[in-house]
């Protein structure tokens, strides 16, 4: 009873914890299908040992299982075995007489189905299972002998007989965890631990014993009473015993993992149609085909990994490198981390920049390999003292690497950024605020490292090089002067605030010149920050959003619009919702059968007076101004929020109009059938203030028929 109170304690705080602290699953890692093999103890519940003499054994099963989701079904074959020495020995222990003993094994095999479910903790797997089958028991036949050496020749008399008669088919259930750790995708180690037990006791057990008299009177049944009452003759009292077998099976295992799941990949913008409004965004979610009602959850951005499947690393020169000229770089080199690309097209971007990271000249070149001889990208060109950055663009997937720097100096100077960290704050309106912290180690033959201007001496920018408000704070709210005689690091750190818009951060320390001779001698480093950490507080983890009832339908007769109509549910009161176009794309068949964009309410914009959140049409719009068109609309836009003074709870109605590109005007759209993905980000506010958010974002694939 105890080892079952354990078992089951442990299988319901693991579902407790992977209910409070795990996602779903990523797809893309999850195995149709695993089988598995285990081996290891088989221990005998006090019932099944107390009835049959039943010890401890092993057991040996092979399953497999088909998971659907994080639900599958399973199949288990396998058997176990209890030897019956120990226990029988104690029972003749207890006898006053010598009994010589032959004993069996129950020997148990079993087949069942029955449900699984399976959940991650970081790099570990668990896995808890229920079967229910047939459990095909053999006969047993256990003996006691009594044994006499000292008449006249050996006597064997048996006095013991316990024994089935055929074998026993009767049905069982179990249930277990299996905790595994993947050696590789396909290959996993686990442990287990499962309690089994038939439904019944309907195995039928003949006990038999022979009752011996004390015949000397000496108040124990000895081999002078079995002797003298000729044990042969005396006859066997029988009673019947219903067996019932229980074990906890317990041990090591290994599993093998085969066939993904399908997952439906993000299409590409639209297949020879050229649309000036499409800004292309990577976003969080699995796309879901959607033509009927039914339930969407929207992905939170709290809850997922960011995972690229491909990415571009810069290696050499590495980060603040320093050199005395371009021969000594000799090769820009870099390396691709991921999904391979076929047919790549680098393009190499190296730009010398200022103090304040503008652009004083840029060299380009084209290669279709990871490297390129630095002679090739300067040609004859003579490079002046400063500092230069430098990154790769890869044409055909848009993937670029970060950011790094290197600088051309006459001068010994070594100095670097170590030890970057950034966090989110939070967020002051619409605006995240960050905090960065690194290390600046300085040494140089050539002189200090001085600031004429210690509170400017550093320099913070965005993606586009555009200068960024900061304010240094503890440990050091000022820059500091380093010795270069000898080797020191100093750390700082400064807050930032941006808007939406600011996807990186870098910054840099720009040092005073260390010669006053033409010759240019000043330390220059930079750092960058190419993804910023999501600002999410504890609140947005355990906030779930759906569209319930959600269908996609064509509004009116032209063809290009769209109405998505559903509920959003939160499970917690909020106070306002916007909703924000992220990307579309689209492909028509034929493909001249659209004309593709040719408005901006074609644009994949939300049009008003259609939509209307909570049934109000006082909507906050930011108006279409982006693109430049002469044909702005002030009612088509990409963002539409929705706000209350009161708590919103429960289904909150939503019916957005979404203009996309649709067929030839005049053409009957049955004859164009056109696909479409459309990515939407809703942000939830839950204070009152719509200070505070948790952005969700999801993305639906549909057709106009």
């Amino acid at each position: 009873m105890k080892k079952l109170s354990i078992l089951i304690l442990f299988v319901f705080t693991t579902i407790g914890y992977s209910q409070k602290k795990i996602t779903e699953p990523d797809q893309k890692k999850m195995s149709l299908v695993e089988v598995m093999v285990a081996a290891g103890i088989s221990s005998a519940t006090s019932t099944f040992s107390n009835n049959s003499y039943a010890n401890d054994g092993s057991f040996f099963e092979l399953s497999s299982t088909y998971y659907f989701s994080k639900i599958g079904l399973g199949v288990s074959l396998g058997s176990f075995s209890n030897p019956t020495e120990g226990n029988l020995l104690d029972f003749a222990n207890e006898a006053s007489y010598p009994i010589e003993l032959n004993s069996e094994k129950w020997k148990t095999s079993y087949y069942g189905i029955g449900p699984s479910y399976r959940t991650n903790f970081g790099d570990m797997e668990a896995t808890i299972f229920g079967r229910a089958g047939i459990m095909s028991v053999k006969p047993i036949s256990l003996e006691g002998n009594f044994v006499s050496e000292n008449a006249d020749a050996p006597t064997s008399i048996p006095v013991y007989n316990f024994s089935t008669n055929e074998t026993s088919k009767v049905g069982f259930y179990n249930a277990g965890i299996r905790l595994g750790y993947k050696l590789n995708p396909n290959v996993g180690l686990y442990i287990t631990a499962n309690y089994m037990s038939a439904f019944s006791d309907a195995i039928m057990a003949q006990d038999g014993r022979k009752q011996f008299t004390d015949i000397n009177k000496d108040g124990v049944i000895d081999e002078t009473d079995i002797v003298r009452q000729n044990g042969e003759q005396v006859a066997f009292q029988y009673t019947k015993k219903n067996i019932q077998p229980q074990v906890f099976n317990y041990g090591f295992g290994l599993s093998y993992n085969f066939g993904k799941k399908p997952t439906t990949s993000k299409e590409s913008q639209s297949r020879g149609h050229t649309n000036p409004y499409f800004v292309s965004n990577e976003l969080e979610g699995e796309m879901v085909e959607l033509k009927n009602s039914g339930s969407v959850v929207f992905t939170n951005a709290s809850q997922k990994d960011k995972k690229q499947q491909q990415k571009i690393i810069g290696v050499l020169p590495k980060n603040n490198s320093v050199f005395k000229n371009a021969d000594e770089i000799k090769n820009f080199t870099w390396q691709v981390v991921g999904a391979k690309i076929q047919n790549p097209q680098f393009i190499l971007e190296v730009t010398k920049i200022g103090s304040n990271q503008q652009p004083q000249r840029t060299f380009i070149e084209k290669t279709t390999s990871t490297s390129l001889a630095a002679t090739r990208i300067f040609k004859e060109v003579k490079l002046s003292d400063g500092q230069y950055r430098w990154k790769v663009t890869e044409t055909t997937s848009g993937n670029s690497s970060d950011i790094m720097f290197f600088t051309f100096s006459n001068c010994e100077i070594d100095f670097a950024i170590s030890n970057e960290e950034i966090e989110c704050l939070g967020y002051e309106g619409e605006n995240r605020k960050f905090k960065i912290c690194f290390d600046s180690t300085y040494s140089s033959t050539s002189g200090d490292l001085t600031f004429a201007n210690p509170g400017s001496g550093l320099s913070v920018f965005d993606q586009t090089y555009a200068a960024l408000t900061y304010t240094m704070v503890s440990p050091n709210p000022t820059l500091l002067t380093q010795i270069g005689a000898s080797t020191s690091t100093v750390s700082y750190c400064f807050e930032v605030t941006v808007p939406a818009s600011v996807t990186a951060i870098g910054f840099g320390l720009q040092g005073d010149d260390l010669d006053p001779s033409p010759v240019l001698c000043q330390p220059g480093v930079s750092a960058n920050f190419d993804e910023l950490p999501e600002c999410i507080c504890d609140d947005c983890e355990e906030m779930e959003l759906s569209f319930d009832d959600f269908n996609i339908s064509l509004n009116g007769a032209s063809g290009n619009q769209f109405n998505f109509d559903g509920d959003i549910n939160v499970n917690m009161p909020i106070y306002g919702i916007e909703f924000q176009i992220q990307s579309y794309s689209y492909s028509a068949n034929p493909s001249a059968c659209s004309e593709g964009v040719s408005s901006v309410e074609e644009s994949g914009m939300f049009l008003m007076p259609g939509t209307t959140i909570n049934g109000s049409t006082s909507l906050q719009l930011v108006n279409e101004s982006a693109s430049g068109s002469p044909s702005s609309n002030d009612n088509a836009t990409k963002n539409i929020k929705y706000t209350s003074n009161s708590a919103l709870t429960g289904a909150i109605p939503v019916n957005l109009t979404i203009g996309l590109p649709g067929p030839i005007s005049g053409l009957d759209p049955s004859c164009c059938k056109i696909e479409y993905t459309v990515c939407i980000k809703v942000k939830v506010f839950y204070e009152e203030s719509n200070c505070k958010s948790c952005v969700f974002t999801h993305c639906f694939t549909f057709n106009n028929q």
